[in-house]
């Protein structure tokens, strides 16, 4: 076995009566529940972080790191590493686990482990080219810009920006452990690294501006290492997550640490691998995944992109503090769903996709696809679930949030109230892509490409306009997002349709993901109560004591929203149970 720990307690816990063995990948919604715990735990100590960095180093601070130096960041890893991740989900490491056993000092990676090695190193190499031209692109737009050279406005700009450069890179240099940590589905593995490193991160931030702030007694504004302790924050992630990999991931693999760190070309073999380092059918669909990530980063950072062009430190400020609250949900529930819906569908893409129809029925191909529909339409019926209850709570609680945050700019709790609408957008969009991107043959891809190229530069036009001539700030660049996830979404489900109709079968259905009417009606008095109290005691709104009022009655009536999902939505309870343990035939959610 090429891997202890985890990934063996699962193989040998697999029953031999059942007619189609379940693959590792439908164990990824079990171990998503390490991936949401690691959620819960970064956003409590993010938030816990960002409200005292706010207090020390000030909002505006806060919001140029948030922004900028976060895009610098995003676009490193992401260009680097995203392409190459997305292939690889489709290397299948157990067609290559049944080797004969060897001794570990003499033991190598095996095939598939080892094609994921090779590829795994390239986006190292990319990162460290990338990292040297983001910087010299940074650094010749910093020279026109005196707000980025001034020591009063920005201390310490440009030795920030090389801290956040050189911490990209290390970060990169964990990816061949973490592509083959996620290839065996060692969830808890990769919780345990990232909470961390995460620790590190926090630890290293605050430690840095309570430094400055001891010894200069300056206000929040004027804290002279601001920007630098930001920059020290993401190069304790990226040596701390480097670092736990290393430890936990040597104790998995039956071979020496340093072994996948060296490339090795691969002779030709049974399981048809060509005689080279990553093979010609990998190394075409990483291209065009590396395409597809191009323009998902402008999709994603395309508000960060706008902001740092167009919009005021203050406007950042506040953008940075909607977006980091505002996406508690997306981080602790959509990201690892669609991390552990995108392995799933991963490899039922492998299996429907498979050449080798002869020697599998047609019968596995729809059994395959069902199981998808299945997914689908219990990770629909979820998205619509939280998406009412963000709709109504979120956005009448939104300025109460805000104010008790300290932040009492009006623009403040519009820009948030307009975030929880867009969350369930947000959501929706990412598992349909998901899936999208998972079964997409490389001429599809293409062609998603194509389209997406097309939505990018609505949505650029639109932020652009929202933003620079309607001065509607954050709030409107979140409206344009809204509109860009509606277009991604509508293209999702008609390449989805088309996807099942072509095997034969009916693709997931709308009314089969809508609550129960007892639910959304039970959303909407709650809304209703909510309205007319805020309504009734409007002169109270400033009070503290009326606010905490305000959030009990919310406790209240999201409770009662949940008891009504409990008793009337049983069906949909017990399908997300069994999509948990990875029992996808048996799943129903009405």
């Amino acid at each position: 076995m090429p891997m202890r720990g985890e990934s063996a307690a699962k193989g040998a816990s697999a029953s031999t009566t059942v007619t189609r063995p379940k693959p590792a990948s439908h164990g990824a919604f079990f171990g998503a529940q390490y991936l949401m715990g690691l959620q819960i735990f970064v956003r409590l100590a993010t938030f816990s972080m960002n409200m005292l960095v706010i207090y020390i180093a000030g909002r505006k601070a806060f919001g140029v790191a948030s922004v900028r130096f976060e895009l610098l960041l995003s676009t490193i890893l992401f260009l680097s590493r995203e392409g190459m991740r997305n292939a690889l989900l489709r290397v299948n490491v157990s067609s290559s686990s049944n080797s004969s056993p060897r001794s570990r000092l003499n033991k190598r990676p095996l095939e598939q482990e080892q094609r994921i090695i090779n590829a795994a190193l390239i986006p190292i190499a990319a990162g460290m080219a990338m990292a040297g031209c983001l910087y010299w692109m940074y650094a010749s737009r910093s020279a026109q810009s005196p707000e980025s050279l001034s020591n009063k406005s920005a201390p310490y700009y440009r030795l920030s920006l090389i801290v956040y450069i050189v911490a990209a890179w290390v970060e990169l240099c964990v990816e061949p452990l973490f592509v083959l940590s996620r290839a065996h589905v060692l969830f808890k593995l990769q919780a345990k690294c990232e909470g961390i490193a995460v620790s590190c991160r926090c630890a290293a931030v605050v430690a840095t501006l309570l430094l400055g702030h001891y010894f200069t007694i300056a206000e929040a504004d004027n804290n002279p290492l601001r920007l630098l302790a930001f920059a020290a924050g993401q190069m304790a992630y990226a040596v701390a997550i480097v670092a736990a990999f290393v430890r936990y991931m040597a104790s998995e693999l039956d071979y020496p640490i340093w072994m996948c760190y060296m490339p090795r070309k691969i002779a030709r073999s049974d399981a048809g691998l060509e005689n080279s380092y990553i093979g010609r059918s990998l190394g075409s669909l990483a291209a065009t995944f590396v395409g597809q990530s191009l323009i998902k980063h402008f999709l994603t950072q395309g508000d960060s992109m706008v902001m740092a062009k167009f919009a005021t430190t203050d406007e950042m400020g506040i953008f940075a503090f909607v977006s980091n609250y505002g996406s508690i949900p997306a981080r602790v529930i959509f990201l690892p769903l669609e991390e552990a819906s995108r392995a799933v569908f991963s490899k039922t893409a492998a299996a429907v996709n498979s050449q080798d129809l002869a020697k599998r029925p047609a019968a596995d191909d729809k059994a395959n696809a069902r199981d998808a529909r299945q997914v689908l339409t219990v990770l629909g019926k979820l998205q619509l679930l939280l998406g009412a209850i963000l709709t109504v709570f979120g956005t009448l609680y939104s300025p109460i949030l805000a104010s008790l945050a300290r932040q009492t700019d009006a623009a403040v709790g519009q820009a948030l109230a307009a975030y929880c609408l867009y969350l369930p957008l947000m959501g929706l969009n990412g598992f349909l892509e998901a899936f999208v991107h998972s079964v997409a043959s490389r001429s599809q891809l293409v062609r998603i490409n194509t389209w997406m190229v097309g939505f990018t530069v609505v949505y650029m036009v639109l932020a652009v306009y929202v933003l620079h001539r309607l001065g509607l700030g954050s709030a409107g660049i979140i409206f344009a997002n809204m509109l860009n996830m509606g277009l991604r979404i509508i293209y999702c489900r008609v390449f989805i349709a088309a996807w099942f109709a072509r095997l034969g079968i009916a693709g997931p259905q709308l009314s089969a993901m809508l609550p129960h009417p007892a639910v959304i009606g039970t959303c909407l008095g709650s809304g209703a109560v909510i309205v007319a109290i805020s309504a009734a005691f409007s002169h109270l709104q400033n009070s503290t004591v009326f606010q905490l009022l305000m959030l009990a009655l919310g406790g209240a009536l999201g409770t009662a929203v949940l008891a009504s999902i409990w008793l009337y939505e049983q069906p949909f309870i017990r399908s997300v149970r069994r999509l948990r343990s990875g029992n996808l035939g048996s799943i129903k959610t009405s």
